[in-house]
């Protein structure tokens, strides 16, 4: 039993309703009890709506109605006190601002919070607000719901407006219509007032002929009855539905890219398998897909596939650089490195659109092992190079780029981790030469300078590596996705 519950509320529990099937209160989640305690020490006015579920402890999604402008935005204030950030505004729902936060700031513990300042659907208002509020049952001190003649519409409503088929939970409302203690004449009212009477009689009429799925042609012709009546919301319907079909056609990326770069053995593949494993309950909250991607050299044109094997452009060249640097005063431009990178960015470029890119259109969250801006810390000549610095700049960017710092001699002691494993195997690692990975460490932070970095120290313990890119990046994942 939630906390803020006492026992002399739960008298109260099945007050609204005989129905056996509309659960209780008791199994309402800690973390909703929470938060509508804080509207209630802030008077705010509300109603706990469509939350059956959440009553009997299933969901993360709350959604609450207000009964003035000033309460809703009381309530935004205070979620956002609580770190939420907005992940959907009222430029995508009208009447509508979803916010999503972590509980007490736990990873594992994403939640949803829908704040209404209207009962509607697509900007299409279904019912009025204020008698919802007259009739409002108070259950407990802070669980306040609908009277049963407005849940009732409410249910109607969100199967016509939304949801477009009659689940088990709608019909357990709907079935109450022939109650002789129904209201049908407030109703009726409401229906009338809100220009869809006809529209809700074909809904309950399905719902006793067992139909589940409303059929298209009904939902349009209610919609069409209804907007008629109403020009000013076909209005931004209409810009809802285009903005639904051009928004695929765009090119603009809108997941979420974090690159881990840095010296040869420095975590880069374990930080990222960690990384994935606690933004999971967060990805699966928001219901968007993550992936962790090797971004290093593969070579996909078959000129460079050709050339790697005869040591042109792979590891092998920079160990000889550096041995021809040490007995050799370098040059001050190297033509043909200048052209190598050239040509590696088109390698990359064309990596990123046909790898990266498709799934950043669909909302991924990746996590790169690697990344084009390795270039720099791999070459020791990078810091010699003009046309180096400009193209990295060029190059489309990371929402994040992290580089993990660490000394050269843990490096060479540490092992490796195979890339191709869902789990983390060590392998024995290639060991570098001290000059080599002390080159690479010099261009790494030479590189923070260049790009919008952050440089982890990577000899912490991984937990900490990976609380610190967590608390930089959740809030971002939920804005940008």
């Amino acid at each position: 039993m939630p906390k803020y519950i006492t026992k002399s509320q739960q008298k109260m529990d099945n007050k609204i309703t005989k129905n056996p099937k509309i659960p209780t209160y008791q199994k309402t989640p800690e973390w909703i009890m929470y938060f509508i305690n804080h509207f209630h020490k802030h008077n705010i006015s509300y109603i706990l709506f469509k939350c059956d579920h959440i009553f009997a402890g299933m969901n993360k999604n709350l959604d609450i109605l207000f009964e003035t402008d000033i309460d809703y935005k009381k309530a935004a204030y205070i979620l956002e006190q609580h770190n939420f950030v907005i992940q959907l505004s009222e430029k995508v729902e009208k009447f509508k601002t979803m916010y999503v936060g972590l509980y007490k700031n736990n990873p594992s513990h994403p939640l949803s919070i829908h704040l209404h300042r209207e009962v509607a659907w697509h900007g299409m208002k279904a019912l009025d607000k204020e008698p919802l509020f007259q009739r409002k049952q108070t259950i407990t001190q802070l669980i306040i719901i609908p009277s049963i003649e407005d849940s009732i519409l409410i249910h109607t409503a969100h199967a016509l407006f939304e949801n477009f088929k009659i689940t088990e939970k709608e019909k357990i409302y709907l079935n109450q219509i022939d109650d002789i203690n129904i209201n049908r004449e407030y109703i009726r009212n409401q229906l009338e007032k809100n220009n869809w009477r006809k529209c809700f009689n074909k809904v309950i009429n399905r719902m006793k002929r067992k139909e589940k799925l409303i059929p298209k042609i009904t939902i349009l012709s209610c919609w069409f009855k209804k907007l008629i009546r109403e020009p000013l919301t076909a209005i931004y319907l209409f810009k809802k539905i285009t903005t639904k079909i051009v928004r695929p056609l765009s090119n603009k990326k809108r997941g979420y890219l974090i690159a881990l770069i840095g010296v040869n053995g420095s975590g880069k593949s374990t930080l990222a398998r960690k990384l994935l494993l606690a933004y999971e309950p967060l990805t699966k909250h928001l219901k968007i897909p993550q992936e962790q991607i090797y971004f290093g050299w593969e070579p996909q044109f078959i000129l460079t596939k050709i050339l790697s094997k005869l040591n042109q452009i792979t590891k092998t060249i920079s160990f000889n650089e550096m041995n021809i640097t040490k007995k050799k005063k370098e040059k001050k431009i190297n033509f043909f490195q200048e052209a190598l990178f050239v040509y590696i960015f088109l390698e990359y470029i064309y990596r990123y659109y046909t790898t990266l890119h498709p799934k950043l259109k669909k909302n991924y969250v990746i996590i790169t092992d690697r990344y084009f801006y390795d270039i720099y810390g791999q070459y020791p000549y990078a810091k010699k190079s003009i046309i180096l610095p400009i193209i990295i700049k060029i190059f489309p960017k990371s929402n994040k780029t992290y580089i993990l710092e660490v000394k050269v001699r843990e490096l060479q002691q540490r092992k490796k981790t195979d890339k191709n494993t869902q789990h983390i195997i060590e392998k024995e690692r290639e060991i570098y030469p001290t000059y080599y990975l002390e080159q690479q460490r010099e261009n790494y932070l030479y590189l923070s300078k260049i790009i919008k970095s952050t440089i982890l120290d990577a000899r912490n313990n991984t937990n900490e590596t990976e609380k610190i890119v967590i608390e930089q990046t959740w809030k971002e994942i939920i804005q940008e996705t």
